[in-house]
């Protein structure tokens, strides 16, 4: 390996240890409580280290989103087949969703709970238009892939507004995670499978 090889693999590395801290840090202690120093002191740093890495804590809460983004879309884009009957690829994605939250629980915080919960912190507030834009393409890449099972339901049986449909099933099961993080796995696992049902006979029971 050259040096120069090296040099980057560090470089890679160093990069993945801050990322891995602030990962942790934002959920476990929120946006407002987790400032570059403390990211620094985690991934074992100089604050002027982390600083040739990432501009600030915003750009790092942003590189977090995306990736927890992509993580989301690749689970929701392996969920099912267009050739699957539309109710199964509906509840394949659902499963897909809770799976995730399940087994990426920092990743789905991140997305869904530490900005909303924090203000005057918004979105709008630590992210510039770029990331924003950014962030607003995975957003839509992970719904087009609901709205395509629903857009089927929708021809074979009369579904009304699919787009709305999407924003509505994809916060109920924001909402239904919320509620397994106060419940706990037992309790959730059957309100889950409940939540699932009601949300799949709503949407492909011929009305």
């Amino acid at each position: 390996m050259s040096t120069g090889e090296r040099r980057e693999r560090e470089r890679q590395e160093r990069r993945q240890a801050i990322l891995a801290a602030a990962r942790t840090l934002f959920w476990r202690h929120g946006y407002a409580a987790t400032t570059v120093p403390r990211i620094a002191r985690a991934a074992e740093l100089a604050p002027g280290t982390l600083y040739l890495y990432f501009p600030g804590k915003g750009a790092l809460y942003a590189e977090l989103l995306m990736e927890g983004f992509d993580r989301l879309i690749e689970r929701l884009g392996g969920a099912g087949s267009p050739s699957d009957d539309p109710r199964v690829q509906a509840s394949r994605l659902i499963d897909a969703f809770i799976g995730f939250a399940r087994d990426y629980p920092e990743y789905f915080d991140i997305i869904f709970f530490v900005m909303q919960r924090e203000k005057p912190y918004t979105r709008e507030s630590a992210l510039d238009e770029d990331q924003l834009k950014r962030l607003r393409a995975k957003e839509d890449a992970c719904k087009a892939l609901a709205a395509r099972a629903l857009e089927r339901a929708a021809r074979l049986h009369a579904l009304e507004d699919p787009a709305a449909t999407v924003d509505a099933v994809w916060s109920m099961l924001v909402g239904l995670v919320f509620y397994f993080r106060k419940t706990g796995e037992e309790t959730f696992a059957r309100v889950a499978a409940r939540a699932k049902r009601l949300l799949l006979d709503a949407a492909f029971e011929p009305g």
